[in-house]
């Protein structure tokens, strides 16, 4: 029974109640408690729902199934194919690569199949172009697809991205992590489809007008207004994109499409807008969130809901998705609510705490655990409350009920059949970055992840949490160093380490100032090139670095360090 009819029942109740009361049928306790008992029952469920959507959605398609899709990129685009697929390697720009018009059609590993979508197409019916940002310039690149009107819907979708992960060898990290948003009350999905690509490329003049195979991607829905609609969701509601977004107000950008001074292009390097135009829910709840007098307890309750927040922290924990504090993610608000909810997005850089054969970037200590979220405002003030961080710990143990070791394998077990065939044999074999010998050794080293996970969290949290590095400054060739203050979950009494070094790993310290508890140090430094860094520990021996970090020429980070040259 929906929110509004349960409302609706409930004030008929009352009504027949009143009505018993002064048609002198009180006196018959039955029927009176009876009715009570309904309409308290009526009130719990109401009051009891979770945000959340139909899980039935998913069940029209295997997990493991594949779409075939041929693509045909017409002769008449001004830009070739290969120039689109090696676009961010020819042009200097950071801009959106551009769109090439394409006949989409769906078959079967023989070919286009009657009956199935664009198989009678006789003319272009959409546009592609590349997508991600990470992925730009590897071998094999990831595609938006965009249908034109006239070419109707594919499965209920206008925008189909298709995925190459080219970074993730297993190429299953984002579809198992969205399986298993489909089972987690309190947070949505996306549907996910594996794809096998064919491309014939009528810009290229040797291609002989024969499909080339690329292999297999990963098809995600779009967030969008189609994507609430049919997710039960309010498709009049609020959309936001994350894309370098920290709960901060940003009120050079962020403002009021009434604004003289809104500009498009500015507001959506903070967040893109997928959903209704009227950003005043938006901007209050940031005003709140960045309001230090008021109490940030009350300002969740107000403009969150508490159930999907935590969730959403829980799930990328035990997932160990650390980049989600200022991308990856989509803020919802239905339209008669103040409520603002958080829905998953990308995960193809989780499962990835393993040591295995495949190589991943390097990561700083405090990306993982509850440190991972202190560089958001509105993360650092809520689980500055220690009863905050109890809530967490208790959604972690929950979820630990449903992403666990037995379900992922399960999973993976699904997945194996179909991706392994495709990773095993060109084009994708050509671009892993892994030996095939290693392949399953690589793709099952996820099945504990969820568990180690786990430990790492309750292990950071005796830490202090990471803080930043302030610009140094000089004075009268007196140098200033501060900094900002860090903090302990149990309350700790907390000291720091200045260290001044003429080489990046240290091994050269010209100064060193040990257990402070001022944030800043004053010093004189000669001319020449050092590195300094803070470090902060608690009285049990607990340590952090600070968010900075440096890389060198070689590109290799170095975390909590900063540099700096005295002329």
């Amino acid at each position: 029974m929906g929110e509004y009819k349960m409302k609706k029942y409930a004030i008929w109740l009352y009504l027949m109640i009143f009505m018993l009361i002064i048609s002198g049928c009180t006196n018959d306790h039955t029927i009176n408690k009876e009715v009570k008992n309904e309409v308290q029952s009526i009130q719990k469920d109401s009051s009891a729902k979770v945000f959340g959507e139909d899980p039935r959605l998913y069940e029209f398609d295997k997990k493991d199934s594949v779409v075939t899709f041929y693509i045909t990129v017409a002769n008449r685009n001004q830009t070739s194919f290969y120039e689109l697929n090696n676009w961010y390697s020819i042009h200097n720009s950071d801009a959106s690569s551009p769109k090439l018009d394409i006949m989409i059609q769906e078959g079967t590993e023989k070919g286009i199949k009657e009956g199935l979508f664009g198989f009678d197409e006789t003319e272009m019916n959409a546009t592609i172009q590349l997508r991600g940002k990470s992925t730009r310039v590897a071998a094999q690149k990831s595609f938006k697809i965009k249908l034109f009107d006239r070419a109707g819907l594919w499965k209920g979708q206008k925008t189909l991205n298709l995925n190459k992960h080219p970074y993730d060898a297993t190429r299953v990290r984002n579809k198992l992590s969205f399986d298993y948003f489909t089972k987690i009350p309190g947070l949505t999905s996306m549907r996910t489809q594996f794809v096998h690509l064919y491309v014939k490329d009528l810009t290229n003049k040797d291609s002989n007008g024969e499909f080339v195979d690329y292999g297999l991607y990963t098809q995600i829905e779009q967030a969008n207004e189609r994507f609430l609609a049919a997710h039960g969701l309010d498709s009049n509601g609020n959309l936001y994109k994350a894309t370098n977004f920290e709960f901060y107000r940003y009120p050079d950008q962020l403002k009021l499409e009434t604004d003289a001074s809104f500009n498009k292009d500015e507001f959506e390097k903070i967040v893109e807008n997928k959903g209704s135009n009227d950003h005043r829910k938006l901007l209050s709840m940031l005003d709140d969130v960045n309001n230090q007098k008021l109490n940030i307890n009350e300002v969740v309750e107000q403009h969150f809901d508490k159930n999907n927040y935590l969730t959403w922290v829980a799930a990328n924990i035990l997932m160990g998705n650390s980049d989600v504090t200022t991308q990856n993610f989509y803020l919802y608000c239905p339209s008669n609510s103040e409520k603002w909810y958080f829905l998953p997005w990308d995960y193809d850089g989780a499962w990835r705490s393993s040591p295995t054969a495949e190589k991943h970037s390097e990561l700083a200590d405090w990306q993982a655990g509850l440190s991972n979220y202190w560089g958001s405002v509105l993360h650092k003030r809520f689980f500055k409350d220690p009863k905050n961080v109890e809530a967490l710990s208790k959604k972690i143990e929950e979820l630990t009920a449903i992403i666990n070791p037995v379900n992922t394998k399960k999973l993976l077990d699904e997945y194996y059949p179909t991706v392994s065939q495709f990773v095993k044999k060109s084009p994708d074999k050509d671009y892993l970055d892994v030996e095939i010998a290693d392949y399953d050794d690589v793709y099952y080293g996820i099945v504990n992840e969820s568990l180690l996970n786990k430990e790492i969290y309750y292990k950071n949290l005796e830490k202090p949490m990471p803080f930043f590095l302030d610009e140094h400054e000089n004075e009268k060739k007196q140098h200033v160093f501060t900094w900002d203050t860090s903090y302990d979950i149990q309350g700790d009494d907390l000291f720091y380490t200045l260290q001044i070094s003429t080489d990046r790993s240290f091994s050269h310290i010209v100064h060193e100032q040990k257990d402070m508890i001022d944030t800043e140090f004053t010093y004189q430094l000669p001319k020449g090139v050092y590195y300094w860094r803070v470090i902060a520990k608690d009285t049990k021996g607990h340590m952090q670095m600070a968010f900075d970090q440096y890389e060198d020429d070689n590109g290799t980070m170095h975390f909590g360090v900063k540099k700096i040259v005295v002329n």
